[in-house]
């Protein structure tokens, strides 16, 4: 029995690249890293808030403080991303980030090598002026 080689087909059709998709998506984690740290936020101040005026504010309550954090977090983000200025400055970072030419991966093994021998050479040198600098100290106190 022979195996039939699958070739991979190319695609005729060629992507261009859309800034302005980047741009949304970048408004989506947005919002959800805003949600999560509002969230956070305001369930924990409430907790601090509620040592100091129990009567006042009542029990924390987890779901509440989600419910305002992502609210809060989606108005923001719609505001924002409605923002013809904040649209099209995002869709600009987008388009520099996309020209920038990055490092091939050997570039980066050396790059991480020279980074980590640099730092071994100078904990040693740091560790030894360390030594000399306690003895020099213990011999000037005479202890």
């Amino acid at each position: 029995m022979s195996r039939a080689r699958r070739t991979k087909r190319k695609s005729t059709q060629t992507r261009e690249f859309d800034p302005s998709r980047w741009a949304h998506l970048i408004f989506v984690i947005g919002a959800f890293v805003g949600a999560w740290v509002l969230t956070n936020f305001i369930e924990s101040t409430w907790h601090v808030l509620f040592d100091y005026w129990p009567q006042a504010l009542g029990r924390p309550q987890e779901l509440t403080a989600n419910l305002i954090g992502i609210g809060v977090a989606v108005a923001a983000t719609v505001i924002v991303w409605r923002n013809k200025r904040y649209f099209q400055y995002t869709t600009e970072v987008v388009t520099e980030v996309s020209q920038v030419t990055w490092p091939t991966k050997a570039e980066v093994r050396v790059a991480t090598v020279v980074v980590i021998v640099m730092t071994l050479i100078c904990s040693v040198i740091l560790a030894g002026m360390d030594t000399v600098w306690s003895k020099a100290t213990d011999l000037l106190y005479g202890i």
